[in-house]
């Protein structure tokens, strides 16, 4: 299977976690969904064709930077007016609630100086307009880290040829998801002085609605390093010797993905 490879990195980043709303906070790296929203802003699929077209990839996302978050408030203008209409103005005898407020503040966490490798495999043609399209420093929509205000840059990383291998102990050194590893022995290997382990809950795929259609928890180390664990489910092997956890396809896992 050929694997397409590229980092993403900037100065902030802002994955929501899908639980939080008036105190947003932010996953430690972009979920799956995310990643393949960032493949088709690259190659120039809006917001109603990505799930569809990248549907037939798998995704792979490793941390290269330790995690490291920040707050602060930030302050919303209050947009709904009288008789519950969109109304930005900043005039207060125009809003819809009872206060007149004009703003509100809500404080947001950042990842702060994220860097990340994200893994696109796979057999489809669409691979070769990405390597394409990195190899240029070249995309169709403007990357970001989450949300829309948080710019990335992006660069190449490599092209190569993944081997899948059989249940076992590997150094894995992307993230992945709990239920790929062995019930009993499963972390044994990684549980030591130095290891610090998050787990995270996040969605893995979404149907063309962008309805959730499963959630799995992941597991992170938060310093980016490898991580030795014995797994039930296949995983990959590089060219460069690199073991990686890649999703497999929506349109393989999920049957109901349509």
């Amino acid at each position: 299977m050929k694997v397409v490879a590229f980092d993403l990195w900037g100065d902030y980043g802002h994955f929501r976690r899908f639980f939080t709303t008036s105190s947003p906070l932010t996953y430690s790296f972009p979920p799956p969904t995310t990643v393949r929203g960032i493949v088709g802003a690259i190659l120039g699929f809006g917001k109603e064709e990505y799930l569809r077209v990248t549907a037939d990839l798998t995704i792979g996302v490793r941390i290269l930077s330790p995690v490291r978050r920040v707050r602060w408030g930030q302050n919303l203008v209050f947009t709904k007016g009288r008789g519950g209409k969109f109304d930005p103005t900043l005039s207060a005898r125009r809003k819809g609630n009872v206060q007149g407020m004009v703003r509100t503040q809500v404080k947001v966490e950042y990842l702060r100086n994220a860097r990340f490798r994200l893994y696109i495999g796979g057999e489809s043609a669409l691979l070769d307009d990405l390597e394409a399209l990195l190899q240029e420093h070249r995309t169709h929509y403007t990357v970001s880290l989450g949300l829309s205000e948080l710019l990335a840059d992006f660069v190449h990383a490599g092209t190569y040829t993944a081997q899948a291998l059989p249940p076992g102990t590997y150094d894995l050194v992307t993230v992945f998801p709990a239920e790929a590893l062995d019930p009993e022995h499963g972390l044994k290997e990684a549980l030591h002085p130095g290891v610090k382990l998050a787990k995270e809950r996040v969605a893995v795929y979404l149907a063309l609605d962008r309805t959730p259609l499963l959630y799995q928890d992941v597991v992170v180390d938060v310093n980016g390093a490898p991580v030795r664990v014995m797994v039930q489910e296949p995983v990959y092997q590089l060219d460069n010797g690199e073991v990686v956890y890649l999703w497999p396809p929506a349109s393989t896992r999920i049957p109901a993905f349509h």
